[in-house]
C-alpha cells in the first residue's frame, strides 16, 4: 500500500515495513541561498523535481556565524562558495566578548523565514529538518574557518573558549526551539569535532560533547532529529551520548558500515551514497550500485538512502534521478 512521505519516514524510524525505502539528498546552490525567498524556492523546486521523502534545509553555512561578526562576499555562482572577508575573533579579547544571539533576528531569523516559506508550500505531510552546526564547528568559523586556530584557543585559553562555546550553545538551543515552533519537524545537527583529525577524544569530551548535547536536548521535541557525524576516523562511540532518531555518516576510512553502525547506535540510519566530490564524478549505474549495496547491507530496515555528507552543487541530475529510481526498483538481495 502506498504511503505518504511523512508516514513512510515515520515507519522507517520505528523499524516497521515500508512500501519503499525513504530517500533524500541535500546540497548547496550558493547563488540561491542569499535570501529567504530564494532559498525556499530552490528547496521546494529540488524537492519536487527529485521526489524526495523529506527536506533537509541547506542553509547558507555562513548564516550560522554572520551575526557574531563574520563578513562574506556573497556568491552569485551556484557552485562557488561565499568568500570570507573577515571573521569575528582575532584575539582573546574578542573571544571574551562573544555573547548569545537573538535566534529570531539577523541571518538566523532569515533561515527561520525560509523554513516558514517551505512549510507553507509543501504542507504538513513533508518532514522538514533545519540545519544546525555543532558549537565547536561554529567556533571554528568565528576564528577564520580554521580548525587549527580553534585548537590553539582550546589548548591555550580553555576557560575563555568554554565561555564562548556556552554563548554559541545557548544561541543554538534557542534557535532549535524556534525552528520547531516555526515549521521544522526536527534538526539536522552536524558534528565535525568528534573525529581523529579534528580534536582528541579528551578534547571532544570537554569542548564538544557537553555543548552538542545541550543543543540536541533543546531540540528534543523534534520527531526526526538527524545527527550527522562528519569526516573519517570518527569517535563513533560518541553517538551513544548524542540523542537523535536518525544517524548519518560517510562510509570513509575508520568508520563502520551502515548495518554495523545501526546496531551500535540503536537507531535508524541514513546514507550509503558517496558525497562531496565523488558523487559528481560517478556514473548513474555506480549510484545505483551504492544504493543497492546499502539496502542489502541493512535489509532495508531502519534505513533511509542518502549521501554521507552534502553533495556538490553541480552534481549531475542523472545521478539523483538514478538514486531515486533505485529505491523503487530494489528488492532484498537485488544487485545492480
Amino acid at each position: 500500500m502506498a504511503m505518504n512521505k511523512k508516514e513512510r519516514v515515520q515507519r522507517a524510524l520505528a523499524g516497521e515495513a515500508v512500501d519503499r525505502p525513504p530517500i533524500s539528498f541535500w546540497g548547496h546552490n550558493y547563488a540561491r541561498e542569499n535570501s529567504a525567498e530564494e532559498l525556499a524556492d530552490e528547496t521546494v523546486t529540488r524537492f519536487r523535481r527529485f521526489d524526495w521523502d523529506f527536506v533537509k534545509l541547506q542553509s547558507r553555512a555562513s548564516s550560522l556565524c554572520e551575526d557574531w561578526g563574520n563578513h562574506y562576499q556573497r556568491s552569485t555562482e551556484p557552485a562557488v562558495r561565499s568568500t570570507l572577508l573577515d571573521w569575528a575573533v582575532h584575539s582573546t579579547a574578542e573571544l571574551r566578548r562573544l555573547r548569545p544571539l537573538n535566534p529570531l533576528a539577523g541571518a538566523l531569523g532569515e533561515q527561520i523565514a525560509a523554513l516558514r516559506l517551505v512549510r507553507q508550500q509543501l504542507g504538513p505531510d513533508v518532514p522538514i529538518l533545519q540545519t544546525i552546526f555543532a558549537p565547536a564547528m561554529v567556533f571554528s568559523y568565528l576564528v577564520g574557518e580554521s580548525p587549527e586556530t580553534m585548537l590553539e584557543y582550546v589548548r591555550g585559553y580553555p576557560s575563555e573558549t568554554r565561555a564562548a562555546l556556552e554563548a554559541i550553545s545557548e544561541t543554538y538551543q534557542e534557535y532549535a526551539q524556534a525552528c520547531l515552533e516555526n515549521g521544522a519537524d526536527g534538526v539536522f545537527f552536524a558534528v565535525k569535532a568528534a573525529a581523529a583529525g579534528e580534536m582528541t577524544r579528551d578534547e571532544y569530551m570537554r569542548f564538544g560533547l557537553p555543548f552538542d548535547l545541550s543543543v540536541l536536548e533543546a531540540a528534543g521535541k523534534g520527531w526526526i532529529n538527524m545527527l550527522h557525524m562528519c569526516g573519517p576516523d570518527l569517535y563513533f562511540e560518541m553517538v551513544d551520548h548524542l540523542p537523535s532518531q536518525l544517524l548519518n555518516w560517510a562510509l570513509e576510512h575508520g568508520n563502520p558500515g551502515l548495518a554495523e553502525g545501526r546496531e551500535r547506535a540503536k537507531r535508524t540510519v541514513i546514507g550509503g551514497v558517496s558525497a562531496k566530490q565523488r558523487f559528481r564524478e560517478m556514473r548513474p549505474e555506480q549510484v545505483v550500485e551504492q544504493v543497492y549495496a546499502a539496502l542489502n547491507d541493512t535489509g532495508g530496515m531502519r534505513m533511509m538512502v542518502g549521501p554521507g555528507c552534502s553533495i556538490p552543487p553541480d552534481s549531475p541530475a542523472e545521478n539523483l534521478f538514478a538514486a531515486r529510481e533505485a529505491v523503487d526498483g530494489w528488492r532484498p538481495g537485488k544487485t545492480a
